[in-house]
């Protein structure tokens, strides 16, 4: 439901409009007796926004040349006229740009509308204001007639819109080329006249003062749309004559009211209300999209403003939560699908693995088979590698080394040989512990020796025999298969070399058993197989 106020300067009327048809109308006249009967209305009433529509004599329109400017610099420009003119007027005033001039500086041509005495309306905003309720923007209603005139005639280039919103005025609006140029309202006096010579007589001075005003020229036609009741027609036509200058034409407000669409009050003051064209105008209003109006400032509107945020607000979480239902809904669906997706790919699974295992178990035998052959390869591969490393070979290897280091005065007594799976050489391995060779491993099988013997110390001095032990180690560790060695007796304790050479005589010379003694060795050494 959309409610219009509509005050003419003496008393309101509200008419309340839904889906195109005024269901009800209420008149409220000035004085405090009215007043509270409106402020009882507003309590008792939904706080729905309203729409303050004025159709007052002291509003004021006015055509102004002004510089050709920005719309900021323009603005400037409008509150110097008005505060020029009307400085309690600053917050009704609406301004428009209906052209430029076409020679000269080609100045802008400024249209503004104002309220002389806005005082009039504060009986009624503050009535509102007290009340809380919401209003959206108040509307000048001959600022509306373009609407208006494109129902009734949108060809003519001059025309004059004559109506009567309530008893005691008469509303004229000049319409140019389809825009609003001018307005003004005259106070009906039918005392010494009907209503046709009312019309007539008002008529011919706005067209003089038309003139006057160069809206049009002396010589130009101007189409008269007079609207009224079917009871006044024959009154007004009867008075109002076609000239050269100008001609009539009528429409009653059943017509207007089909054409725009929309249907009138049926409420018991119908009859009263709808033989002016009050109605019409609220229709108009009320049809209006955007709730922006003509005049007042954003404060008196805030109430408005709270309670769109409020509806946006409550809108904006409906959505919100219609959004997170669709998407629960959304996913709970997609769960449930999931779910069964996940049971199926179990049965699959659990069918799978059975089938696994039938196939499994017909080739566990073979399996078998395949594991005892693949161990007889790899053991004969081992075998293959490590048929190289034999006591023959060892041998020949040592005597080739023992040889190329000179044996002259050295006696071998005793060679331990086993095969040894590892790297590195324990102190604890000797020859009398017994290595165990797993072929199954991928560690390298090396040779692991204990060489030992004696140097003849009698035929040379101590020192001696040390220092050829000695070219005997270091061609052990230059030889290449050979990674470690191990001396673990020498011939003798070193001692300077005055003692070892004083020590040697014919007697120490000719004794064998001082050699087995003296000259005894030992050597370990971990060798590497030769390469296949």
């Amino acid at each position: 439901m959309k409610r219009i106020f509509y005050f003419s300067g003496y008393r309101l009327t509200i008419f309340h409009w839904q889906n195109e048809k005024c269901i009800t109308s209420y008149v409220f006249n000035p004085g405090q007796e009215g007043l509270e009967k409106f402020k009882t209305y507003l309590l008792a009433t939904d706080n729905t926004p309203a729409r303050l529509l004025i159709d007052l004599i002291e509003e004021d329109f006015k055509i102004e040349n002004i510089p050709h400017v920005g719309a900021t610099d323009r603005k400037s420009i409008v509150n110097r006229l008005i505060d020029r003119h009307y400085r309690k007027s600053k917050d009704y005033v609406n301004y428009n740009i209906i052209g430029r001039q076409k020679s000269g500086r080609k100045d802008d041509i400024l249209l503004y509308s104002v309220l002389s005495n806005p005082e009039i309306l504060d009986p009624w905003l503050k009535t509102i204001q007290q009340c809380n309720t919401a209003i959206s923007g108040i509307w000048s209603l001959p600022l509306l007639s373009e609407r208006l005139f494109t129902k009734i005639d949108n060809k003519a280039n001059n025309a004059l819109l004559v109506s009567q919103q309530v008893p005691s005025n008469l509303r004229q609006t000049f319409i140019k080329n389809g825009h609003f140029e001018s307005s003004r309202s005259a106070v009906v006096n039918l005392e010494d006249a009907t209503i046709g010579e009312f019309i007539s007589s008002e008529v011919e001075q706005t067209i003089r003062y038309l003139s006057n005003q160069r809206f049009i020229g002396f010589d130009e036609k101007v189409q008269i749309h007079v609207i009224c009741s079917k009871t006044d027609l024959a009154k007004i036509q009867s008075h109002c004559l076609d000239t050269a200058i100008h001609s009539f034409h009528y429409h009653s407000l059943n017509d207007i009211a089909e054409k725009f669409g929309f249907s009138k009050s049926t409420n018991k003051d119908s009859s009263k209300l709808t033989e002016y064209s009050n109605g019409i105008y609220s229709y108009i209003c009320a049809s209006k999209i955007l709730p922006i109006g003509h005049y007042g400032n954003r404060s008196l509107f805030s109430r408005y403003y709270e309670q769109l945020l409020s509806k946006t607000l409550y809108a904006s979480s409906a959505a919100l939560l219609l959004f997170a239902s669709i998407m629960s809904l959304n996913y709970f669906s997609e769960s449930v699908t999931f779910d069964n997706q996940t049971a199926t790919l179990k049965t699959q699974t659990r069918g799978v693995n059975n089938n696994y295992k039938k196939v499994l178990a017909n080739l566990e035998p073979k399996l078998k088979k395949s594991r005892m052959m693949q161990s007889s390869v790899l053991l004969a591969e081992k075998i293959q590698q490590s048929k190289i490393i034999s006591p023959q070979n060892f041998m020949v290897d040592i005597s080739q080394i023992l040889t190329g280091s000179g044996m002259q005065d050295m006696k071998i007594t005793s060679i331990s040989w086993q095969q040894y799976q590892g790297n590195t050489m324990s102190a604890e391995n000797n020859n009398r512990n017994k290595s165990i060779t797993d072929y199954a491993k991928l560690d390298k099988i090396n040779q692991h020796a204990v060489i030992g013997g004696y140097i003849r110390v009698s035929r040379s001095s101590l020192k001696q025999s040390v220092d050829k032990l000695n070219s005997i180690i270091d061609a052990f560790k230059s030889n290449k298969l050979i990674s470690t060695v191990k001396v673990n007796h020498m011939p003798v304790d070193i001692r300077s070399k005055s003692s070892i050479e004083n020590e040697s005589g014919s007697a120490q010379k000719n004794n064998s058993n001082s050699d087995k003694e003296k000259g005894k060795f030992e050597i370990e050494i971990l060798m590497q197989s030769r390469e296949s």
